[in-house]
Formats: structure tokens, sequence, C-alpha cells
């Protein structure tokens, strides 16, 4: 076993010393130590060649480890360390760094495999052995743990007992060394079907590889895995409407390559595929496996099993019932077709290995699975997600016609609605026609304002309930390659809270345009502006509750009845159609409402309770026409949207995390 990383002594001891050369790790040529690998950043590591000798991450996008453990501030170097950059192993032999003389284990074993959830036992002692370059298909009938497998095989979802070993580590144990190195193909596509697949690659190299990666080392990326997997005449077509099944599952499979991973797991990646595409994408996957990788495919089709080097069969409880040539499985089972050995599995509870398990030599000690604590992205990692992030909805948005017509005409048609209540007066109480009893009236103002709450609650809801759910395998995949939540949901914040923001101003712009705006130029004296405010506001307000129930629903079937229930409970809460100041508890749950703010800010515009003052009446203390007021439910609205965009990043973090 590696020795272990050692602290270092007193900073002030190592501060007192004169200064030392120095020789830097990384990709650029003008490093002392050159590592060609597209996840290594052009300046990695620094040595200085103290006496004792010290190393420093310099703030790399997949960090540096000794020993196995990950470099957070100097560590020392002690001869026979194992520094480990990406995917490369290096050894300190005491004055310079070297390729590590032993080649590791590079097969993947996994020992002994359980996995337990509430009771009931979903892998049941599972061992095998992958050798490099081999694909492995695992087959079996519904509920036989396949998926469950492949998550303990990733380390997505690490076994309740038994072990994971490659290249001679624990996978448990150094996953954040080893996660990099896996890829990872779900069922659904982690495309977004609105882009051009040269687009798609693009923003995901962006992603995937260094921020000091230059625009024309990405660009090569993408052409070379474009390339193995034939895609290079697609690049100018849409993934969702001008590709086939197979070749959208070949952009997903090439986004995985981007970062050359050695082991690359796939789910299903057959499924929903006519017999032609299915054959065709396993030969593809056999020319993958060809070039050295290890690649596992769980499937449920046995078509183009011929193809494989393994194939690996679960029965039902998680038990492997054969593992080897795919050529030998219908003789084992003593079957003439697949379908009876499904048949077979569904009904035997007593199948048996064609051989045992697979021990591993001299193990190390297991270590127990605690929880993992993810180092967080760096500074410059997060800005250049954020902007790229921000690029990529941008797109989305604007390749997306029919989204497009909807943002572009959901403010023109709600402004030209709100137009319908009938009078002349507008915005202005001296403007519009006397009550009966010849007083002020407000009802024509309420009902346009009323109507301006309802249409941004529906415009900022509506563009962001679906979003996080209909993008969650996208959003889960990136994050166990090391995208941070906070920058996925404060990118989408961004664009969507700008977009909505713009929609606010536009209806309001054609709700007010020819008719008489707040008399005395409103409450502090922008006029129709502070209307266009109050519901800009709102519409981003909504759109920031809408992407946190996105974060919660479990499908986009549920965001219909979600949108219908926030946009009518903001109507109630508003106060605009039922009076719920002075009202207990009710006025105090109106209070978590955006919508009850946003109203009170243009009833403070438009001085809508003038007649109640006139008569006496008792007021609604937040809807008072002030300047005071107005900034209050202002900033009020800004602290809702603040707590809310708190409560969907908590909701974000634990979609990413929760089990598939």
């Amino acid at each position: 076993m590696s020795p272990r990383v050692q602290p270092l002594p007193p900073l002030e001891s190592l501060a007192e010393q004169p200064p030392v050369p120095t020789l830097t790790v990384g990709r650029d040529p003008g490093n002392q130590v050159v590592v060609a690998d597209p996840l290594v950043s052009r300046f990695h590591a620094r040595i200085d060649l103290s006496r004792p000798p010290v190393i420093h991450d310099l703030d790399s996008f997949r960090g540096t480890f000794v020993n196995g453990e990950r470099v957070q501030g100097p560590v020392l170097l002690t001869p026979g360390a194992e520094v480990l950059v990406s995917t490369r192993s290096l050894r300190w032999d005491g004055q310079a760094l070297a390729p590590a003389p032993a080649v590791r284990d590079q097969a993947f074993y996994a020992e002994s495999l359980a996995f337990d959830v509430k009771g009931r036992r979903l892998l049941d002692d599972v061992s095998f052995k992958l050798a490099p370059a081999s694909l492995t298909a695992v087959i079996g009938p519904s509920g036989a743990g396949k998926s469950t497998l492949l998550g303990a095989m990733t380390g997505l979802q690490p076994a309740t007992a038994g072990r994971v070993t490659w290249q001679d580590l624990d996978l448990y144990s150094h996953y954040e060394q080893l996660r990099f190195q896996i890829g990872l193909v779900p069922q659904q596509d982690i495309q977004h079907h609105q882009l051009k697949v040269a687009q798609a690659l693009g923003f995901s190299a962006e992603l995937r590889l260094p921020p000091d990666t230059s625009p024309q080392e990405r660009a090569h990326q993408v052409s070379l895995v474009a390339g193995q997997l034939q895609l290079l005449e697609r690049m100018d077509n849409r993934i969702g409407t001008q590709l086939s099944g197979g070749q959208r599952k070949r952009v997903s499979i090439a986004t995985e390559l981007l970062t050359a991973p050695p082991l690359l797991v796939l789910d299903e990646p057959t499924s929903g595929l006519d017999p032609g595409l299915d054959v065709e994408v396993m030969r593809q996957l056999r020319a993958l496996a060809d070039e050295g990788r290890i690649i596992v495919v769980v499937t449920h089709s046995v078509l183009a099993l011929d193809t494989c080097d393994n194939v690996l069969v679960l029965a039902p409880g998680g038990r492997v019932a054969y593992f080897g040539d795919p050529t030998d499985v219908l003789s084992h089972f003593g079957c003439s077709s697949y379908p009876e050995v499904f048949d077979k599995l569904d009904q035997s509870r007593s199948l048996v290995r064609t051989s045992p398990p697979v021990p591993l030599a001299a193990p190390p000690a297991a270590a127990p699975i605690g929880p993992r604590v993810k180092p967080k992205p760096s500074r410059t990692t997060m800005k250049s997600h954020l902007r790229t992030l921000i690029r990529r909805n941008a797109a989305v948005v604007a390749a997306d016609r029919l989204l497009l017509a909807m943002v572009i005409a959901m403010p023109l048609i709600l402004g030209i609605l709100s137009r319908v209540v009938p009078g002349q007066g507008g915005f202005s109480l001296l403007e519009a026609p006397l009550s009966p009893a010849g007083t002020v009236s407000a009802e024509e103002a309420g009902k346009r304002v009323t109507l301006l709450i309802v249409a941004a609650a529906l415009m900022g809801t509506a563009m962001a309930i679906r979003e996080l759910v209909s993008e969650r395998p996208i959003f889960r995949r990136e994050y166990a390659v090391g995208l941070s939540p906070d920058v996925y949901l404060a990118s989408k914040i961004a664009v969507l809270g700008a977009v909505t923001f713009i929609q606010g101003v536009v209806v309001t712009i054609f709700a007010t345009v020819g008719l008489p705006g707040p008399d005395f130029g409103g409450a502090i004296g922008l006029g129709r502006f502070e209307l266009a405010l109050a519901i800009g506001a709102l519409c981003f307000t909504m759109a920031v509750v809408g992407l946190t129930l996105s974060a919660v629903l479990t499908s986009t079937e549920q965001t219909m009845p979600a949108l219908v229930g926030v946009v009518m409970l903001q109507l109630v809460l508003s106060g605009a159609l039922v009076g719920v100041s002075g009202r207990p508890f009710l006025e105090q749950l109106s209070w978590l409402s955006p919508a009850r703010w946003a109203y009170a800010a243009c009833a403070s515009t438009v001085a809508i309770q003038r007649p109640l003052r006139a008569q006496g009446a008792e007021l609604d203390w937040i809807a008072i026409h002030t300047p005071a007021h107005w900034m209050m439910n202002m900033g009020m609205l800004a602290i809702l949207c603040c707590g809310c965009s708190a409560l969907a990043v908590m909701a974000a973090r634990r979609s990413a995390k929760s089990p598939r």
C-alpha cells in the first residue's frame, strides 16, 4: 500500500527559507514535465525543489493526487511517492518526476458485490473480471438488478458490500481520483435536442475540458470523437429532428469520449431502436473497445451478443447466472433461444455461475464506505462553466422555434387581452369615471393591475417549470463529471430571469400604451416605468419559483397541475381579488407570495386606496401611496426572490445527488 500524504511542518519554518528552484507539470510545452492529456491543465502543478520538496496544485481542473489523496495546499514529496495527474501516474525519485516504473493492472474487478435497500437484496455476491479492450454485455430479465449493478460499477451507487477494483485502486475509496476516467451513457439522451451536433459537442467540450483549453484544442477534440463515431457529416444537423435514434445515441457516446475515458458504461444504449440500428450501435462499441477501452453494455437486446467478449447474465435477485463467452450462453442453460433463457431465469432460484468468483490478487484492506466530500470546483472553473451554460441556455431558447414564438407572443397576447377592461381611464383615477356616489373610483385601474399580476405569474412560472425536470438526465451526468449545481442553477436564473423580466416589461407596455398612466407620476415619480419594474420583477421571481418546482417534480406530466396551482395561489394571496389585509393567518401567509408584494407595489404606484382613504376605511398597510411603501414592496419582492433562489439551489443539489 502506498504511504499516506505527510503533513507539512509549520508554515513559519518554510517562510524563513530563501527562494528555491521549481519545476512545473502540465499540458503546456513550457513545463518541465509535459503531460499530453486533454484533462490536464496547461499549468497543472508545481514542485518546489526545497529540502524537503513540496508539491502544490495550481488550481487545476481535475486536481493533483499524491499517493491517492488530493492535494489541498502544499504537500511534502517523499522518494517513491506516486503523483497522479489525470490518468498519468508519475513517480518522485527524490529529484525529479518520471513515469511510474510499475505498470498498473488495468483490468476491472468486481468482488462479491451486494446491494441491499429497505431489507431487499438487489445484488447478491456478484463477481467478475473485465480485461482491457473488451466489450461485455449485461443481460437478464426485468428486475434482475442490471441498473443497480451499473451504479455499483461506476461508483454512483456504491454497493453495500464487496469491492470494485480498477487500476489497482479501490473505486469507492478513490472515487474522486477515478471518477473522471469513467464514461457513463444513461438510457436518456444527454444532449439538448434543440441544438445541432456541433453546438452540443462544443458546449460539452467547454464544460468537460480544462478552462485553459484553447478553442482550437476543443475543436480538434470534438472533430476527433465525431470522426470516431462517424458523425462528421451530421455536425450541422439538429439532434432532435434531423438524427435517427442510433445517431442520437452516438452523440451521447461522443459526449463521453471527449475526455477519452478508459472505462465506458452504457445503460440500454439500444433501447427503442430497430434491429438494424441495434446492431449498428453494438458494432460501433466493438470498434471503440478494440482501441483499448473496457466497455460494459447493460441491455435487454440479444441481437448482437456475438460482437461481445463476455456476457454477464443476471438472475432475479441480482445473482450471477452466467459469465463467459457469448457462444456458450444457450448451451449453459440448455435452451435454444434467449426467451427460453429469460423464462428459465424467472422460474429458477438456484442457478450457479460457470466459474467461481474472480479472486483479487492481494487485495487491499477494504475501506468503509462513507459520505463523499467532493472538492468544490475552482473559481476559474465555475466562472468558465457559468459563461458556457448561459450561452448554451440562450442557444437552446433561440433554437426552439415553438418556445421562441411563445416567448415573443405571450406578452403581446396577454398585454392586448388586458385592454378588454372597459373604460378609458387606464391607470389614472383622475381620468376614470366617477362612482355612482360621485366619488373617485379605482375599479378600472384595479382590474388592469390584477390582469397584469396574473399575466406575470403565468409567464414567469410557465417559462421555467419544465426546465430542470426535462433536463434531469443531462444535469445529473454533468454533475457527476464536476459541474456545480449552484452554477447550473445560476445560469438558468440568469437566462430565464432575463427573458421573463423583458416579457414583464413588454406586457406592461402593451397594457398601458395609449392609456392614461398613474396620477402624479406614480409613487416615486417614474409613472408607467414603476409598473413595468414591478411586473418585470414579479416575472423574474416567478421564474425562480418555477425552477424550484421543476427541481422537485419527478416528471414533466406533473408540471401542468403545478403551474395552474401556483398561478391560482398567487392570484388569491395577492390581495387583488380577495382582501387579505387584517385577516389572521391569511395575511401572514400572503407575505410569502411574490404576487402579494408586486400587487402592493402596483397599487402604491396607482394609488388604488385613495378612494378608501377618502371614505375613512381601513387601508392595506403595504399598498399605501408613498415612495417608502413602494420601495418596501420592491425590497420584499427581492428578498423573496433571493429566498426562492436558495430553495432552488437546495432542491437542485438534492436532485443531482438523489438515487437514479
